[in-house]
């Protein structure tokens, strides 16, 4: 979970905006196609996650299909399966905000970085936090330059009591959005973090705790989402998958003896010890012991 706190849950993240693949309407749930809620339940199940992170795209931009999969879930694992969105605010209508009303969500996460903006959909924000259920909060990336304006969005929310919380997370870098990051003057860690975002997420910290402001901040450096956030998900998922012939390791991954050749790579040979990542209905081979 994006959360740095006490309580770690094993999310699954779904994308549903719809993408074209052989005519179908396709969903991504843990970067895997799915074509229905059924095959979206079964990696759910797989990964025995106690909660859904909904992202994009912009969800909002399919409304009906987010609150029918919200009704579905929380109707199938209980009120306690918690579930969460993203949305960048560009897109709340009139007619979204009627549906999100109602939706059953437990928490919206705001993603927005300038002022202006906010200053500009306050009518449609103070609205949704007036007839909202669910909690609202502000989750960005701490980008280095974008530190005082952040602190700006986030002292104009507060002070409109729109939000509840604060979620700071440390810039991945990766291969779709390395060009974009050093095009803009950024550099890169070895570590595949952009250089001065840690520090840019415990300057706004630091900046909401001396101005007062009664938020509950959460910061979320990289290692942390790759140990909590993704590899606790593997190695929940790898326990559930895992059968009398393997073993899970404590980075998630499974070693398993070859029984015949299925699913592997043509050059593995029957009776060797594989390690991979199980993707669905596949392996991905991570090494031949």
């Amino acid at each position: 979970m994006l959360f740095v706190t006490g309580l770690c849950r094993a999310n699954c993240f779904y994308c549903p905006i719809s993408r074209a693949r052989k005519g179908r309407d396709v969903m991504y749930i843990n970067d895997l196609p799915v074509s229905s809620v059924s095959s979206l339940i079964r990696e759910i199940d797989l990964c025995a996650s106690s909660g859904l992170a909904i992202t994009g795209g912009e969800p909002v931009l399919v409304i009906d299909r987010v609150i029918e999969i919200c009704r579905t879930l929380k109707s199938l694992y209980g009120q306690d399966f918690h579930i969460h969105m993203y949305t960048n605010i560009a897109h709340l209508t009139r007619t979204v905000l009627e549906k999100l009303y109602n939706t059953p969500l437990d928490e919206l996460r705001l993603h927005v970085v300038s002022p202006d903006v906010v200053s500009r959909l306050l009518p449609a924000l103070k609205l949704l936090r007036k007839c909202a259920s669910f909690d609202i909060g502000l989750e960005v990336p701490a980008l280095p330059d974008m530190a005082d304006s952040i602190i700006n969005v986030v002292e104009l929310l507060y002070e409109n009591e729109i939000i509840s919380f604060v979620n700071l997370n440390e810039v991945d870098v990766s291969e779709s959005n390395e060009g974009a990051l050093r095009s803009r003057g950024y550099y890169i860690d070895q570590d595949g973090t952009v250089r001065g975002s840690y520090e840019s997420a415990l300057k706004i910290l630091n900046s909401i705790r001396q101005r007062g402001l009664n938020l509950s901040v959460h910061v979320c450096c990289s290692w942390t989402k790759d140990l909590v956030q993704i590899g606790l998900r593997y190695f929940i998922r790898n326990i559930v998958y895992s059968r009398s012939c393997s073993r899970v390791e404590p980075d998630g991954t499974l070693v398993e003896a070859v029984l015949n050749g299925k699913h592997v790579h043509p050059s593995v040979g029957v009776g060797q010890l594989v390690r991979y990542l199980p993707r669905g209905n596949r392996y991905l081979l991570v090494e031949v012991l």
